[in-house]
């Protein structure tokens, strides 16, 4: 009869440790994983708030601008009626 060989067995603390280490190694690559995720949404909020910012300011300048076209077309239509008066009278000073 021939003698089998034997297979060591490995002890159940070293494999309880190795399993542990590889979940170990997993819950950490998920980890950066989700860092990263956090750091791409961080990056988009800044950027969305840069651009909320940007658009305030272009706001801002647009009812600056509104302002000041109201203001120019007051100062046009006095300008034509003080025009139209002179020429009015002009026109009055050569008929007579």
């Amino acid at each position: 009869m021939k003698n089998k060989p034997q297979v060591k067995k490995n002890s159940p603390i070293l494999t309880s440790l190795i399993n542990a280490l590889f979940d170990i190694i997993k819950h950490f690559i998920k980890d950066l994983e989700n860092i990263r995720k956090v750091k791409k949404i961080d990056r988009f909020s800044e950027e969305f708030s840069t651009l909320e910012h940007l658009m305030l300011k272009l706001e801002k300048k647009m009812d600056e601008n509104r302002y000041q076209i109201d203001d120019l077309k007051t100062r046009i239509l006095w300008g034509n009626i003080v025009i139209i008066v002179l020429l009015l009278l002009n026109l009055f000073h050569i008929i007579r």
